[in-house]
């Protein structure tokens, strides 16, 4: 049987425990600036030939292109075209990527970067 100490800490310590489960995305605040900022900052690094690796932890970045070793020629932010749903901002950006054997592609990917708890950046 439990004891009377032991039922009061149980009966306050239940709500604070569920209270933190209650969190969600729309919990997470974007900022903005910050998240084109970073996009930016990644692409950059990208076109100079860095890795996704170097940006941790600050950035985390996960791009299969980018991963898969081809080369960012050129890219062009659309910052115009972009919008938020409150937690990430989808960012489009138009890219000229090169593959292993040279051959040039262009591409229109649009990016969801989030700045909250940690900034990511993924294509969608």
């Amino acid at each position: 049987m439990l004891s009377f100490r032991r039922l009061l800490v149980y009966a306050i310590a239940l709500p604070l425990m569920l209270g933190g489960c209650s969190r969600t995305a729309r919990d997470l605040k974007l900022d903005a600036d910050l998240a084109r900022a970073s996009l930016n900052e990644a692409l950059k690094a990208w076109a100079d030939g860095k890795h996704p690796e170097e940006l941790a932890p600050e950035i985390i970045v996960g791009d299969a292109s980018w991963n898969a070793g081809q080369t960012l020629v050129s890219f062009e932010i659309k910052s115009a075209d972009e919008r938020s749903d409150g937690t990430n901002l989808y960012i489009p950006v138009a890219c000229q990527l090169r593959d292993s054997k040279g051959k040039v592609s262009k591409t229109e990917t649009i990016y969801i970067v989030g700045t909250s708890p940690v900034i990511t950046i993924f294509p969608q």
